[in-house]
């Protein structure tokens, strides 16, 4: 070969070389981008705040959430945006109040499904490459509410009934035993994670605490049996037992984090979707508004939040949404529209500003069964606003029995201030009838009485869908 021709050669191959020679003399390639946290997201279905430990409860049904909030944050006054499981899981899983995601209603014939149009968390969180999975608990959280949206596994294998049983001709759902106990449900989300990829995203929801249909194991109870007396003595206790079984579930998930190494790099949320009676306000299930009801555990454990970290600012369930992308570095120009705020601030100390107005309602009217001789009739839609201070509950059909306590003073909401404070009423009522939260007309009226029929017309509620009948003359 030339001369000439070498040196061309060579000199190809030296500014080969020399473009993957940094300074060290090494070749590299471009570093991998990070991974990513991981996310759990666990949903714990008519749990009460004050019925875990972390809250104050003295009687030890917490001992894996109480951990957790030691080991992160945790948000004494945090609200759901409503008291119905699909409906407050929408808001969790979106980020947005009923009124904008448009599921309104668990039974019902209409706005009873989270439309395609609504992006949740999932949905984001795989368009970024997270592998994404839910294993959910009772038919109220299934695919038929829309809340499947976004995960590539979504196990809700414990139907009993055909679900044209489970949900009546007139939209009326009975779960009854179509759904499954803590330890299934877990069995089911431990499979799957020994396998899963990361960044992972798994939505984990536990229904035990709802109704009395599915107990604990007898071996659970033998150390701490149900005591003798009542049936509401009874249920009470219950209550507290399905919460310590589903606690102790949910640490078998804890521990496998551990075990794997991977619970350090996860960003892990435990909330609930609403709360329950338990006698409170004579009131026994769920469906209404008071702070039993809609004052919801929140705690967030992730890379980065201080130990112990503890907020007494009102915060709600829609801001889990954007804490969580916030958490995972997410940009902004990739989230979806959202009613929530993050709460990063607050979880790193530099919130400023009030809190942002908290929003609840509760729209059906339906007599709830809970157990023999124990029901609880609604027969009013509710709107809530709180501020933080002031909550005002909107009796849409009967304004008069409309409701305003003083939080601060009156925690537990035996005083109602409605008469007394006329300036308070309209400023909160102000703010509900400025989202436009009120339904034209509620799903399912022609199970309502004439009388309210009339109400909710007179109140601009209603709107005609059907045409007259026609006069026999």
């Amino acid at each position: 070969m030339p001369r000439a021709q070498q040196s061309v050669l060579l000199g190809r191959v030296a500014l080969a070389v020399g473009a993957c020679l940094p300074a060290t003399g090494a070749c590299s390639r471009p570093p991998a981008p990070p991974v990513r946290p991981n996310v759990l997201l666990v949903t714990l279905d008519t749990t009460r705040a004050d019925h875990l430990g972390c809250y104050g409860y003295p009687e030890h049904t917490s001992e894996n959430i109480d951990r957790l909030a030691d080991r992160g944050a945790l948000f004494t006054s945090a609200l759901a945006q409503a008291a119905v499981t699909p409906v407050s899981h929408a808001s969790i899983l979106t980020g947005l109040n009923p009124y904008t995601h448009g599921l309104r209603v668990m039974h019902g014939l209409e706005e009873n499904r989270l439309p395609d149009s609504c992006v949740t968390m999932a949905e984001v969180l795989r368009e970024a490459g997270y592998q994404t999975a839910a294993f959910v608990s009772a038919f109220p959280v299934a695919e038929r509410f829309g809340l499947h949206q976004g995960f590539e596994t979504f196990d809700a294998d414990f139907l009993v009934d055909d679900p044209a049983a489970i949900v009546a001709g007139d939209g009326t759902v009975s779960t009854g035993r179509n759904q499954r106990r803590a330890d299934a449900t877990t069995d089911r989300a431990l499979t799957w994670l020994a396998q899963a990829r990361e960044p992972f995203c798994l939505w984990v929801h536990y229904f035990d605490p709802h109704d009395p249909q599915l107990r604990p194991p007898d071996d659970f109870l033998r150390d701490r049996p149900l005591p003798a007396g009542s049936a509401r003595e009874l249920l009470r206790a219950l209550y507290d037992a399905e919460i310590r079984f589903m606690d102790r579930e949910l640490g078998r998930i804890f521990d496998q984090l551990h075990r794997s190494g991977r619970f350090a790099r996860t960003v892990i949320v435990v909330t609930a979707d609403h709360g329950e009676g338990l006698g409170d306000h004579n009131w026994w299930t769920h469906g209404i508004l008071y702070q039993e009801q809609i004052r919801v555990p929140l705690i967030v454990c992730a890379p980065g939040i201080a130990p112990g970290t503890r907020s007494e600012r009102l915060v709600r369930t829609i801001d889990i949404v954007p804490t969580v992308l916030e958490l995972v570095g997410l940009a902004r120009r990739r989230w979806p529209a959202l009613d929530g705020v993050s709460l990063v601030p607050l979880l790193r100390g530099n919130a400023s500003g009030p809190a942002p107005l908290a929003y609840a309602d509760s729209i059906n009217m339906l007599t709830y069964h809970f157990a023999p001789g124990i029901s609880d009739e609604k027969n009013d839609m509710l709107f809530a606003a709180v501020d933080g201070t002031w909550k005002y509950i909107h009796h849409a059909l009967r304004p008069a029995e409309s409701e305003l306590y003083n939080l601060q003073q009156d925690p537990h909401e035996l005083t109602n201030l409605y008469a007394s404070h006329p300036a308070q009423v309209r400023r909160l009522l102000a703010e509900l009838r400025a989202r436009d939260c009120f339904p034209a007309r509620p799903p399912g009226a022609g199970r309502m009485s004439p009388e309210d029929l009339q109400r909710l017309r007179s109140l601009g509620y209603v709107v005609q869908t059907q045409p007259a009948e026609p006069d026999d003359n």
